[in-house]
C-alpha cells in the first residue's frame, strides 16, 4: 500500500514531470530538434501508462493524456502536411477535452458589466494578434486546412484560457489553479513553438518544451484522484467531481 501511495501522490507527478524537463531540454542541446521531438513521445506515453496501470485519474483526463500522445506523435513529422494538420487537431482535441471537463463546474456563474466588457475587449486583442501570427507563416509551410486548423486551436485556447480564469476565481483551490497555470502553459508553449519553427528562431524550443511538458504535469495534478485518507483528499469536495 505504501509504494501504491507513492506512485500516487502529488509528490511523485512533481519528481517525474520535473525529470522530463530536464531529460527533454537536456535533448534538445544534444539533438538534433526533429530528433529530441521523441522525448517528447517517450513523457506522454510515460504518464499515459503510469495512469492505466494504477487507476489513478479520472477517465475523461486519460483522453486528455491520450490526445497529448497522439499530438507528440504526429509532431516528430510536423514538417508533413499532414501531420501537421493532425497535430492542430489533437491539440485542439487537448483543449476540447478541458473545456468539456470544466464548463460544467461554471456554466451557472454570472458576470457583471465590466467583466464582461473587459473579456471583449481582452478577446478582440488575442483574435487581432492570432491574425498577425498567422500572416507571419512562410508560404512554404501553408496548405489548404492550414488557416482554418490554426484559427480553430486559437479560438479553443482563447476559449479555454478565459473559462480556466473563472474557474479559479469561483474555487481558489489547489486544484484550479493547477487547472489555470497548466492551460496558461499550454498556450505559452504553442507561441514558444510557434516562433521557433515559423519564424526560425530555434532557441525558443526550450521554453516550448518546458511548458508543454510543465502543463501535463499541472492537468495530471487537477485529475488525480485522491487516495482515501490521503492528505490530498482534503482539497474541496465540490471541486472533485470530474
Amino acid at each position: 500500500m505504501s509504494n501504491t501511495q507513492n506512485l500516487y501522490s502529488p509528490k511523485f507527478i512533481i519528481a517525474s514531470t520535473l525529470f522530463w524537463v530536464i531529460i527533454n531540454l537536456v535533448s534538445i542541446c544534444f539533438l538534433a530538434e526533429e530528433d529530441s521531438r521523441w522525448f517528447r513521445v517517450a513523457n506522454s506515453l510515460y504518464f499515459l501508462i503510469w495512469s492505466c496501470s494504477l487507476g489513478v485519474l479520472k477517465p475523461k483526463i486519460n483522453y486528455v493524456l491520450i490526445a497529448y500522445l497522439i499530438c507528440d506523435i504526429a509532431l516528430v513529422y510536423y514538417e508533413i502536411a499532414v501531420f501537421n494538420f493532425i497535430t492542430f487537431l489533437a491539440r485542439s482535441l487537448i483543449f476540447f477535452l478541458l473545456i468539456f471537463i470544466v464548463f460544467p463546474k461554471i456554466r451557472s456563474v454570472k458576470f457583471n458589466f465590466f467583466e464582461l466588457i473587459l473579456g471583449i475587449v481582452v478577446i478582440a486583442i488575442n483574435i487581432y494578434l492570432s491574425f498577425e501570427l498567422l500572416g507571419m507563416v512562410p508560404e512554404a509551410y501553408l496548405y489548404n486546412s492550414f488557416s482554418p486548423a490554426y484559427l480553430m486551436l486559437t479560438a479553443l485556447t482563447i476559449l479555454l484560457i478565459g473559462l480556466a480564469f473563472t474557474y479559479n476565481n469561483r474555487f481558489s483551490s489547489r486544484r484550479s489553479f493547477y487547472f489555470l497555470l497548466g492551460t496558461l502553459f499550454l498556450a505559452l508553449s504553442d507561441v514558444n513553438f510557434f516562433i521557433a519553427f515559423y519564424l526560425e528562431v530555434p532557441s525558443f524550443y526550450y521554453p516550448d518544451r518546458f511548458f508543454h511538458i510543465l502543463a501535463l504535469g499541472l492537468i495530471l495534478l487537477f485529475g488525480v484522484t485522491p487516495l482515501e485518507g490521503s492528505a490530498y483528499n482534503n482539497i474541496e469536495q465540490q471541486d472533485l467531481k470530474l
